[in-house]
């Protein structure tokens, strides 16, 4: 990928406009650039573009992610700290597409000396038309003696219709577990489909060796599922995990559900799972096989004591 670094100078004098106080006012940079910040020829702020953006994010409609939105560095010479302020232009982008970038409120972040700081935005996508939207951003820089205003790069948001899953537990306990007792749970995995066609789309997740799957408990809205041991089905008395695939079709603007019951197994050493106390992830998060996509995955907590210990003894420490 091909990466610029951006040396921004605000040279004091010469071809550029500056005020009484020596700060630079604007400047419209192409492609690599360097120009002084101060009345000093070797005193420079930096900062990060890729392909002539400071970041490119790809968003799905109706979901939300943080990103990285512009990597700065402050190779001012004379050690001096210098405030950094980014001033993001969000006029441009549609209802329901809202964004946020770290110090868009005016409050600046403070870099030291030789420091490279990384800002961080949030976008949150509600139904919005998929396409390409540009948000321009300035970046303000104060020091003792001075400040500047500088074109930084732009921010590049893509907003994409892709299939959504997650993951919804129905029943089941999830704090304070007793050790060694039977557990039973059932959970949803729910795949949309935003898109204006037809998906042909297959999930497939993981349940974790201490539990077993309740087939007779188990079914689809639409489409086939199966259910197969994990590595072969174990070694010596060893429980596996068990794969599942389901094979779907979810229409335009629509979606299907797959609801699984799952309960706690008698291991090989004849003992009722859990045997331990701690966090248990009752699955993995589920993923749309071809996408990437990945749900949430659901945990447990299980009690440091079983139900045979008096009550003092489960101090939620030991087990």
């Amino acid at each position: 990928m091909k990466m610029a670094f951006f040396f921004v100078a605000l040279v004091f004098g010469a071809l550029l406009v500056v005020g009484s106080s020596g700060n630079f006012k604007e400047y419209n940079s192409t492609r690599e650039v360097a120009v002084t910040v101060v009345p000093h020829d070797r005193e420079y702020m930096g900062f990060v573009c890729e392909r002539g953006y400071a970041a490119v994010i790809t968003v799905s409609s109706n979901s939300e992610q943080d990103f990285n939105a512009l990597t700065v560095m402050n190779y001012l010479p004379e050690d001096k700290d210098v405030d950094i302020a980014l001033s993001p232009d969000y006029s441009g982008l549609p209802g329901g597409l809202g964004v946020s970038i770290e110090t868009d409120d005016g409050a600046p972040r403070t870099l030291a000396p030789s420091e490279e700081y990384t800002f961080l935005g949030h976008v949150s996508s509600g139904n919005v038309e998929p396409g390409e939207y540009i948000i321009p951003m300035d970046m303000y820089a104060t020091w003792d003696g001075g400040g500047a205003s500088i074109s930084a790069c732009p921010i590049k948001l893509i907003v994409v219709n892709r299939p959504r899953i997650e993951k919804i537990l129905l029943s089941g306990n999830t704090s304070d577990i007793p050790m060694k007792t039977f557990q039973k749970w059932t959970f949803q995995i729910v795949v949309t489909n935003p898109t204006g066609e037809d998906l042909d789309l297959t999930i497939a997740d993981t349940i974790p060796a201490e539990f077993n799957v309740s087939l007779g408990e188990t079914g689809a809205s639409s489409g086939t599922y199966s259910f197969h041991p994990a590595n072969g089905g174990g070694h010596g008395h060893s429980m596996p995990a068990t794969k599942m695939e389901w094979d779907v079709t979810v229409p335009a603007g629509g979606s299907e559900h797959l609801n699984v019951t799952i309960f706690t197994r008698v291991n090989g050493g004849n003992q009722q799972e859990f045997t331990s106390c701690g966090d248990y992830s009752l699955n993995n998060g589920a993923e749309i096989k071809g996408y990437g996509i990945v749900s949430n995955p659901l945990w447990v907590s299980v009690a440091c004591c079983d139900d045979n210990e008096d009550d003092e003894q489960c101090d939620g420490h030991g087990g």
